[in-house]
Parts: structure tokens; C-alpha cells; sequence
């Protein structure tokens, strides 16, 4: 599928949405509303903790918060706050307790989760209980907390600069890995009077856990057990949507730069009631919807949760920083999983040497469980088996079984329970 059909769709559903709002004015230029979408200066977005204050309406657009999305279904749920070396001020969540759980109050296990691109801790609890990874191992007993990274939705503040700062998004999953990771891991430990945590990540999650343990490894004594879901280091192949842009990706870098845009598909309300209206399971235009995801995380419509993509899409995608996709597209060029480049001046001012920091999976010494799916465009077979070969511990190296299973279907597929969630839950009792 031709990337220029990519922006067909968004063109269409953004007209279609703005005829609908009567946002007509937009329309002065015909690339005005792609770039509004992609590229939201003020994300709008107003979060609110009860059911039946979520609307979608003109000017009055409102999502459930974290808490809400918990406290919905009788869980009990927290949020707690970190300040990161640099200033970043992050977000961390917590479900302290099941409705099926009788005694909440004895000391639990913790696990953490740290979830991926475009994501936030909303992803880890949208579907909802008996369904998401989350709500089960809560359901086990388990002190689940659920970590947010630099630049999300949860994470748009700092001691010092704002959003609309450039300086505010000079970040990759490198201050990911070194600064978030360790500030959100120290924070659950010191608070819970743990050691050690369980750790569940997704996708850049998982390469988060990577560049931690890498540089920092004495982090190792602090993680007792590894789960890696769709993990992404080792680069040997890209999808083909990616391989089609590839050569226009530094093209691409430099008309953002130009135009003062650091930040890609940040959760706004412009994005929310798109997904509710043009994505909502009877519109005609939910074809389209489903075509994008198959073509960015790998087709499967069998698995694919089309009742709950209004509320999928209600917290999806979290934004991201710019620099963070330009450092994926450094690394599966030059084949090597290493900081961000910022070229031999920028680098000795950043690292201390004239080469970007390239991370040793060696140092990852954590008992790792690896999980990957046949059809993941993001984190193809090939890749996950060259990161395979560089970790020294990995006690379990399992394929979905299921043949259409996408990068997407670790979070939100209407089968992950059987197909996935209980192997994990098995795994984790064990350590």
C-alpha cells in the first residue's frame, strides 16, 4: 500500500470529522488539516474521572483519566509523581487493589509496566478487567504499577521549559532508558519498601529496559523478572511502509526542524473525536481506520477489537517526540542499537566522546521472557532472533501461537487472555 494513500485517508477523515463539526474554516489550505492533526500546538485534551462526563461534542471533548478508567470497575487506583534528573515531571499509576481480592493491604509483589511508542499507562488498562494484562495480575494479587514517559499525554511538563519549547522535546529513547526508567523504578521501590520488581514492557518498553540496564547496570539487582513483549534492539529488517520512506524519513526530519515541529501525534481532542466518529464499529469509515493499523503493525482482522476502537483511540496515540523517530530510523539504518547521533560536536557535548554510545545487551543480565508475533511489522521475527543472540539470560523465547498475531495484539487483541496473558501470568508466578 502506497504511503500516499496514508494521506488520502487522513485527509478525508479529517474532512469528514470537520463537515461534521462544521469546522469548515479549516479549510483554507487543503494540507491545513493534516498538519493540525499530526501536529497540535495545544493538544485540548480535558480528562475527567467519572463515566458520564465523557463527551464528544463541539468545543467540549472529554476523555477518562487513568483513575477513571480503573475506578470504573470497583479496582482501586493511585497517582504519584517523580521528577526526573533533567526536570522532566513524570506520572506513575498504580492498581493498589482487586474487587477480587479480599485482603489489600498485605505486602505484594510488584510488578511494573512500562509501555511503548505512541502509548501511555491508559493503554495497559482500555479494554478492561478479565481482558487486560493489568486487571489480571491485579486480579493475582499483585501491586501493579504502570510507569509514563517524557513528551506522553500523562508527561507534557518540566521544572523549567514547556511543551512549546524546542529544547523540551531534545529527547530520545535514550533519556527514556536512563532518566525515566531508573527515576519510575527507584520511585516504586522506595515507596513499596521492595528490592526487587517485575518488570512488563512493550515494544519501546522493552528497548527502554535495554538502554537501562546497558548503561546502567547495577540496575539489574533491582528487576527480578524480565517480560518483553514484542522487543525492539537488534534492527535486520523494516516493514515495507517503512522501507518505502526510508530514504525520505532525513527530508522529512528537516521540513519539521524548519517548520519549529517536535512533537508527532500528540492525544487531543481532534484526535479523540476522529477516532470516535470516523472509527466507531458501524461508520463506513471504519475500514479506514482498520487499513492504517494493518498497514503500520501488520494485518489481522480476525484478532482486531473493532467494538472497542472509538475507546482505544480515545487514549491512542500519546504523542511522541520527533527525535524519538529519527532515533529509531539511526539505528535500522546503520544496523546498530546505539544512542541517538547528534554528530561529532553534539556527541562529545552529550556523551563525552565523538560516537554515539552503543549499548551492550550483554550487561542484561535480568531473567528475561521474550514474546513476539509471526506478523509484527514492528518487531518482525528476524529482529527479535538477532536481539535473542546478544542477551545472555533469556529463560524463554516464545512465538504467539497465531499466525496473524501484530505488534498492536500485545495490548488489544480480543484473544490476548488465551493466547498470550496467560502464559505471562504463569511465568510471573513462578519468579
Amino acid at each position: 500500500m502506497d504511503m500516499k494513500f496514508i494521506f488520502i485517508i487522513l485527509m478525508l477523515s479529517k474532512a469528514l470529522v470537520d463537515a461534521k463539526l462544521n469546522f469548515w474554516r479549516d479549510f483554507a489550505s487543503p494540507w491545513k488539516p493534516i498538519i493540525n492533526y499530526l501536529f497540535l500546538n495545544d493538544p485540548g485534551l480535558i480528562r475527567v474521572r467519572k463515566s458520564i462526563e465523557v463527551k464528544t461534542e463541539i468545543n467540549n471533548v472529554t476523555t477518562l483519566d487513568f483513575i477513571g478508567l480503573v475506578e470504573r470497575y470497583n479496582y482501586s487506583a493511585e497517582e504519584h509523581y517523580v521528577t526526573t534528573e533533567d526536570g522532566y515531571n513524570l506520572v506513575i499509576h498504580r492498581i493498589s487493589g482487586s474487587p477480587l481480592i479480599i485482603n489489600n493491604q498485605r505486602k505484594k509483589k510488584v510488578v511494573f509496566f512500562q509501555h511503548g511508542l505512541f502509548c501511555s499507562s491508559d493503554s495497559w488498562v482500555t479494554i478492561g478487567p478479565n481482558k487486560d494484562l493489568a486487571f489480571l495480575l491485579a486480579d493475582q494479587g499483585y501491586d501493579i504499577w504502570l510507569g509514563n514517559i517524557r513528551g506522553n499525554s500523562y508527561c507534557r511538563s518540566h521544572v523549567k521549559l514547556s511543551p512549546r519549547d524546542k529544547k523540551f522535546w531534545q529527547f530520545s529513547f535514550h533519556e527514556l532508558g536512563t532518566k525515566d526508567l531508573s527515576a519510575m523504578i527507584d520511585y516504586v521501590l522506595n515507596y513499596t519498601k521492595q528490592k526487587t520488581l517485575h518488570y512488563v514492557g512493550h515494544s519501546m518498553g522493552t528497548t527502554a529496559l535495554f538502554i537501562l540496564l546497558s548503561v546502567k547496570p547495577e540496575y539489574n539487582a533491582k528487576i527480578k523478572l524480565g517480560i518483553l513483549l514484542a522487543p525492539v534492539a537488534m534492527w535486520k529488517e523494516v516493514s515495507y511502509a517503512v522501507h518505502h520512506i526510508r530514504n525520505k524519513i532525513p527530508k522529512i526530519k528537516e521540513f519539521l526542524d524548519s517548520n519549529k515541529i517536535y512533537e508527532v501525534l500528540p492525544l487531543s481532542s481532534k484526535s479523540i473525536t476522529m477516532g470516535r466518529s470516523l472509527c466507531a464499529n458501524k461508520a463506513i469509515t471504519q475500514a479506514f481506520c482498520a487499513s492504517l493499523m494493518f498497514l503500520i503493525f501488520g494485518s489481522d482482522p480476525v484478532l482486531l477489537n473493532t467494538t472497542a476502537f472509538p475507546e482505544i483511540l480515545s487514549y491512542f496515540p500519546a504523542g511522541a517526540s520527533v527525535q524519538t523517530l529519527y532515533h529509531f530510523y539511526q539505528n535500522f539504518v546503520t544496523h546498530k542499537f546505539q544512542s541517538y547521533d547528534y554528530k561529532y560536536v553534539g556527541n562529545y557535548k552529550q556523551y563525552k566522546q565523538v560516537t554515539p554510545i552503543m549499548y551492550d545487551l550483554n550487561k542484561t543480565v535480568v531473567p528475561l521472557c521474550l514474546f513476539y508475533g509471526n506478523n509484527d511489522l514492528l518487531a518482525p521475527k528476524a529482529n527479535v532472533f538477532e536481539t535473542y543472540r546478544h542477551l545472555p539470560n533469556v529463560i524463554l523465547l516464545k512465538e504467539v501461537p497465531y499466525k496473524f498475531f501484530n505488534h498492536m495484539d500485545f495490548l488489544w487483541a480480543t484473544n490476548a487472555k488465551a493466547l498470550l496473558y496467560n502464559n505471562v501470568i504463569q511465568v510471573i508466578n513462578k519468579y
